[in-house]
């Protein structure tokens, strides 16, 4: 591996498994995003993916750990950064942060990722060999790090730091600055990637309840369309055709927008897939998408009744904005097919206070539009709308954990994993009636609905990033 030496601060992506397990690899996109900020006010940044640039081919996690640190030190940074979005990229920055320090004792070591935000004070009295952690955006907090490291910590928004034995917890940026065209060459190996996620947005005007978007960005705000511009060009001029994940949280909210990005991407030959809501993205604006390559979209439809979706603050409990919400999925359904875009749909029932005849609802309509491709013929284009059946995740940082006392009151409980702190809470009973068998059954019944396809089974799979190593924390 050639490393990139003396960079003020080298940020780390934890690995992807190897081998034969279905799935692309993708590389990080906050290392990415962040990386490029740092270097757009003329830091000195460098970015490791263990997936790709480690010369060795195994996936075992003590010799990955191995070759990282080993990577890292190679590298001589100023300091390191690790990102961590969930309980699992967790592990691996609390595993490589103790196995550096073994070896380098002095070397600042600083977390961020929306999970992390959510836990600093428990996850610096886990692991003493974590120097810091920054909350909210994180541009403004890295690029007084990527300067002064730690020496001067009072000066680092949202920075999480040690003091005398105490935790001091500095005033969070308000917004991540000003979003700079992605550095691609932050990638030391594109050509190994087949995955390649992207941002035109940042944030969500939803506050949904099990959602942790606004611990990392607390407003919504669209990128300048000039950096939009910018990465695309740089995407069509890369030698590798990636499949591109726009990962927006609230993709085509504005028309005008969605027009001119899908103007761009018309011509980077490129395909795609985006996320967005069924009350938010129009369809009569699903065969410019398709124009522009795009053949998958994902809708977090949750669930159906009324009742369901205010409880988990998806919609206002107004009848106008349940019927506009169950309207739309039908209407982008119906549209996505017509033009060959497969409808992806998200169901997150049992929620809490979830009876039967909410559970028989969201049926309903999974049942109806699955028939829909029958009903179109060869208007389906021979795809036909896919369903994920998810139990609901209690995440650390989201409304529900303010609510936990509210919920437990009214008989919903949620598992407790080994590992309190890197283990993830699921809902086990969502009301007297609704209780794990019956919430087993009902994801077994939307399951059953998907269609076994071979060219619907591709295109889910084409789209499927690796699992992450496994590391014990």
């Amino acid at each position: 591996m050639s490393a990139v030496t003396g960079a003020e601060i080298l940020l780390v992506g934890t690995p992807l498994q190897a081998g034969k397990l279905p799935g692309g690899v993708c590389p990080s996109l906050s290392n990415l995003t962040l990386g490029t900020s740092l270097r757009a006010r003329g830091l000195a940044v460098d970015v490791l993916d263990p997936t790709v640039d480690l010369d060795a081919e195994h996936r075992d996690p003590k010799m990955v750990l191995a070759a990282t640190v080993d990577a890292v030190l190679a590298a001589r940074p100023a300091m390191v950064g690790i990102s961590a979005l969930s309980p699992t990229e967790g592990r691996f920055g609390a595993a490589i942060a103790r196995a550096l320090k073994q070896r380098a004792p002095l070397l600042p070591i600083v977390i961020g990722g929306v999970w992390a935000m959510a836990v600093p004070d428990r996850l610096l009295a886990r692991c003493p060999e974590i120097d810091g952690v920054v909350v909210g955006p994180g541009e403004e907090g890295a690029a007084v790090l990527a300067r002064h490291w730690l020496a001067r910590p009072a000066e680092v928004p949202g920075l999480v730091w040690r003091r005398n034995g105490s935790l001091v917890h500095n005033t969070p940026a308000r917004e991540p600055g000003p979003s700079a065209p992605l550095d691609l060459t932050l990638m030391r190996h594109p050509e190994a990637y087949d995955i390649f996620c992207w941002l035109t947005s940042r944030g969500c005007p939803y506050h949904c309840a099990f959602c942790t978007e606004r611990l990392g960005s607390p407003r919504f705000s669209a990128d300048p369309m000039s950096k939009v511009l910018h990465d695309v060009e740089a995407i069509r001029l890369m030698d590798r055709r990636w499949y591109l994940w726009v990962c927006d949280a609230l993709f085509g909210a504005s028309r005008q927008r969605l027009a001119q990005i899908c103007d761009a991407l018309k011509g980077a030959g490129v395909e795609f897939l985006a996320e967005s809501r069924v009350d938010v993205l129009r369809p009569d604006d699903v065969p410019r998408l398709r124009e522009a390559g795009c053949n998958m979209i994902y809708f977090g439809l949750e669930a159906v009744s009324r009742r369901s979706l205010v409880a988990l603050d998806k919609i206002v409990d107004r009848p106008e904005r349940h019927r506009r919400y169950v309207e739309g999925a039908r209407a982008l359904t119906e549209a996505c097919l017509r033009h060959d875009v497969l409808p992806v749909f998200g169901v997150l029932n049992p929620v809490p206070g979830d009876e039967a005849a909410d559970l028989a609802e969201s049926l309903a309509l999974v049942d109806e539009l699955a028939a829909m491709a029958t009903r179109l013929g060869p208007a389906a284009h021979g795809i036909a709308p896919c369903f994920h059946a998810f139990p609901l995740r209690f995440d650390a940082g989201a409304p529900y954990e303010q609510r936990e006392g509210e919920l437990a009151a009214a008989g919903v409980r949620w598992s407790e994993p080994p590992d309190p702190l890197f283990g993830d809470r699921y809902l086990t009973r969502a009301s007297a009636s609704i209780g794990p068998e019956q919430a087993q059954a009902f994801r077994a019944a939307v399951r059953a609905r998907n269609s076994a396809s071979p060219l619907v089974q591709r295109r889910l799979l084409r789209s499927f990033p690796r699992p992450y190593v496994e590391f014990d924390a």
